[in-house]
């Protein structure tokens, strides 16, 4: 595993109702980049098969990701984990 640590700090944005996080990434006190991904809630179509009844998904949108080539994988791992432990399966790259 690459040794680079990851900073989030959110943002909620009242009139889209919309959470905001923004990633920074370092290694060896070096910035490496940063991410912007924007989280929401998705009406799921309702469907005979799945019965959804109008359930809602968390679902987030990679606004922006400017990360060393190198760092790449390791840093979308990073990104991908945090989502999953707020709960968000869906990433729309």
């Amino acid at each position: 595993m690459v040794d680079i640590s990851m900073k989030v700090h959110p943002s909620f944005f009242d009139e889209e109702c919309t959470i905001v996080f923004s990633f920074y990434f370092d290694r060896e006190a070096r910035k490496i980049g940063e991410a912007v991904i924007y989280t929401y809630e998705e009406k799921l179509r309702e469907t005979r098969e799945e019965g959804t009844n109008g359930n809602r998904e968390k679902v987030a949108y990679l606004k922006e990701f400017s990360i060393v080539e190198e760092f790449e994988k390791e840093s979308m791992k990073r990104i991908e984990h945090f989502l999953s432990a707020i709960g968000i399966k869906k990433c729309i790259m």
